[in-house]
């Protein structure tokens, strides 16, 4: 695992070594937000000096952006592997939403601390991020979504790229009503109480939304 927010010496230390760091900070993160959090903390609670932190990262920012690095890196991995299975670019789309809600069982702070970047307070660290994980995300979806419509699956007229930002929001909002509370309620609000409680209806309702916005054919 190499990262470029960091100073070199992080990369060259062991990858155990790196996630305990991390997933330290990224707890800390999400828990409390950027300003609130506290490097020294961090530090203490990976077991390590101030002083060793201080050789890895030149302060708390960028110890946060290499946080939002490896978050970006694990849940990019995961689709790329999705996105890599299948030609079906329905079932593709179906298989990213049950990632995302299977992502959120185990890596909560992951999407919080995303949702805590893409604040408005934030938005910095967003612009740094997004160009180098969205991107690649972007492009992937416009190009199954020309795929589909070179092979007369899905509606002509679709622009590739304005679609591929439609469903990315539609799969970014899946991922925060999962793990941060407000949307939680949001969802709740619109939707049933007991949502959370039926994975399968959830999508199988936003697979009927992504097929009617693609004038998807059977």
């Amino acid at each position: 695992m190499n990262f470029k927010s960091c100073k070199k010496t992080f990369n060259h230390i062991d990858d155990n070594k790196k996630r305990m760091i991390l997933s330290t900070a990224i707890d800390e993160f999400a828990q409390n937000g950027f300003n609130s959090s506290n490097i020294n903390v961090i530090a203490e609670k990976s077991n390590i000096s101030i002083g060793a932190m201080y050789k890895y990262f030149d302060n708390k920012r960028a110890l946060y952006l290499t946080c939002v690095e490896w978050a970006m890196m694990h849940l990019s991995q995961k689709i790329d592997d999705v996105i890599k299975q299948d030609d079906d670019t329905i079932l593709m789309f179906e298989k990213i939403i049950r990632t995302i809600q299977e992502f959120k069982e185990d890596n909560d702070p992951f999407t919080k601390l995303y949702y805590e970047m893409a604040t408005e307070s934030n938005a910095e660290y967003a612009m740094l991020i997004s160009s180098q994980v969205e991107g690649i995300t972007s492009n992937l979806y416009a190009a199954y979504i020309e795929h589909a419509k070179s092979n007369g699956l899905i509606r002509k007229d679709i622009d590739s790229r304005f679609f591929a930002f439609f469903i990315d929001n539609l799969l970014m909002m899946l991922q925060f009503s999962y793990s941060c509370e407000y949307y939680k309620d949001r969802m709740k609000i619109y939707t049933y109480p007991d949502v959370f409680d039926d994975n399968e209806r959830l999508l199988e309702q936003m697979m009927l939304f992504v097929k009617g916005a693609l004038f998807y054919k059977e």
